[in-house]
């Protein structure tokens, strides 16, 4: 924990933070060890506009104190047409061959 409140008062993005935004940059490009799941309601919402919402997912940027109090960047969310959109990116270690997971989904399936 001093760890995560020495890297919070330096300014400085912990190793996890770091971790994740890589994994985050490389959408769509993402494959195994790491996945990238998106929702049937995302898909069904949004059938032809999932490249747009990829692409807010990768750019996001907005953490704050309510949205990623530990400093991980391993949440996000914004408004995309009227829907709240959620990403969410979880660390399997290795569990049935994966790493990291993001799953993208509207705010309703979280």
């Amino acid at each position: 924990m001093a760890d995560k409140v020495a890297k919070r008062t330096s300014g400085e993005l912990s190793e996890t933070a770091q971790r994740y935004d890589r994994l985050r940059k490389n959408i769509p490009l993402i494959q195994k060890p790491n996945a990238l799941v998106l929702t049937s309601g995302i898909l069904g919402a949004f059938p032809k506009e999932v490249a747009v919402i990829l692409w807010m997912v990768r750019k996001f940027d907005t953490f704050n104190e309510d949205n990623d109090p530990w400093h991980e960047h391993d949440f996000g969310a914004f408004e995309y047409k009227g829907e709240n959109i959620f990403w969410k990116i979880d660390d399997h270690g290795g569990y049935e061959g994966y790493e990291l997971v993001l799953t993208v989904m509207l705010a309703s399936e979280y």
